[in-house]
């Protein structure tokens, strides 16, 4: 019987071919995926999106309803453009809302609906513009609630605060005078406890402080902080500082006569703070 003969000229064809054709689809992602999309992704990541600024953070937030001021905090986080979050309403009860978004330059629109209480109907959108300096987000809201509803654009403004701790803190009845600033964890002597945000004004007032030279009315969770004749907290320039070990619970007080008015106070009040070297008169 004779050798059979293998034919190889189809089979270096075939090869040949295969081989051009893994080469060319290997070329063909390489060139799509890393350096098409790597390159679309490196437009959008690194230079469009810092375009609108990057707006992660607290921010303290206020806007008006009917000729009343409410204040908030929100707490955003951001990413590729997407903005989502929480946002706390320091009311009685207290409101707790979540936010999703879209950033792009520099102009944040955004909805939210409640989340706490969940009884409670309320939901809306805003636009807000970022300020050239990153510090403030100004524009307009709308929203439906229990009691009204707003199809047109309300003021909304969210301002960049220097808070420090805003979990640490709490705002609740007090047994010193109306609201309170309660400690939300316990405290050890010097400690940064937060940062008194508010508006600067021209007089003092009912309900302002004095600190670093300026009349500051304030705007935040630490406008609630009453006084003591034996206060447990300081300021240090506008940051309020653990006079002692505080515990988890206690009410944070500060002395008003320890501030740079000292002795000025246009609105002297009679102090319920109980501890006994109490001035039962203050200013």
């Amino acid at each position: 019987m004779g050798e059979a003969k293998v034919n190889f000229v189809p089979t270096v064809i075939v090869t040949v071919i295969s081989t051009i054709i893994v080469y060319g689809l290997l070329y063909f992602f390489r060139y799509f995926l890393i350096v098409r999309i790597g390159h679309s992704l490196i437009e959008k990541v690194l230079i469009r999106f810092p375009q609108s600024r990057n707006i992660s953070g607290t921010w303290e937030t206020e806007f008006r309803k009917d000729e009343e001021i409410y204040t908030e905090i929100a707490k955003v986080s951001q990413a590729f453009g997407k903005v989502w979050g929480t946002i706390k309403l320091y009311s009685a009860p207290p409101r707790k809302y979540r936010i999703r978004g879209s950033v792009r330059e520099g102009v944040l629109v955004a909805s939210y609906e409640i989340v706490e209480p969940k009884e409670i109907l309320d939901r809306g959108s805003f636009t807000l513009r970022l300020s050239s300096d990153g510090q403030r987000l100004e524009g307009c809201g709308s929203w439906t609630d229990d009691e009204t509803t707003f199809p047109r654009g309300h003021e909304y403004v969210w301002m960049k605060p220097l808070y420090r701790g805003l979990d640490g803190i709490r705002v609740k009845k007090s047994s010193i005078h109306g609201k309170g600033v309660f400690a939300n964890r316990q405290y050890s002597l010097g400690s940064e406890i937060g940062y008194f945000c508010g508006d600067e004004v021209e007089r003092d007032t009912r309900h302002s402080l004095t600190l670093e030279g300026r009349h500051i009315e304030g705007t935040g969770p630490l406008r609630f902080l009453n006084h003591s004749c034996d206060p447990n907290c300081y300021f240090k320039g506008r940051t309020l500082i653990a006079k002692r070990e505080v515990r988890l619970g206690e009410e944070l007080t500060t002395n008003y006569l320890e501030l740079e008015t000292a002795g000025h106070l246009r609105h002297p009040f009679r102090c319920n703070c109980k501890c006994s070297n109490c001035l039962k008169k203050i200013g």
